[in-house]
């Protein structure tokens, strides 16, 4: 597996294990900017559809970017959206969720079914970390 596709698989395992945490978290109480050491600092902000749309705009934004490219534009992404005042947050979301139901049922599942892929193929890469990426020791 090329570095590009374990970064990529990485980006889209944490978007999908904060998803779940989401789910368990008031999406209008975000956490606080130093919350669990600066990691996770938009769990709970986003539900799992938003997370979906914006995981999307990133793949889509980040296409061709090599590996340092990918990482800046995340944090630049993350830097923009905690900066958000409650309002403009508010707007970014509803946004969100509108294109989230402008998708067909089929364009949703289709989104989600690649996001349980990447989740799945991450757990994998994970449990298999004493392996080269072919799978051999």
């Amino acid at each position: 597996m090329s570095l590009s596709k374990i970064v990529f698989a990485t980006i889209a395992a944490s978007f999908i294990s904060s998803a779940a945490l989401a789910d368990s978290a008031p999406a209008s109480s975000p956490p606080a900017m130093g919350a669990m050491g600066g990691h996770g600092m938009m769990r709970g902000m986003f539900t799992p559809e938003e997370r979906m749309m914006l995981f999307a705009d990133m793949f889509k934004a980040t296409a061709g970017m090599t590996d340092d490219q990918k990482h800046a534009y995340r944090h630049e992404q993350r830097d923009r959206i905690m900066a958000m005042s409650d309002a403009d947050r508010a707007k970014f979301k509803a946004d969100l969720d509108s294109r989230w139901n402008s998708l067909t049922a089929d364009q949703q599942a289709d989104l989600k079914a690649k996001m349980q892929a990447l989740r799945a193929e991450h757990h994998e890469h994970d449990g298999d970390e004493h392996h080269d990426h072919d799978g051999d020791k």
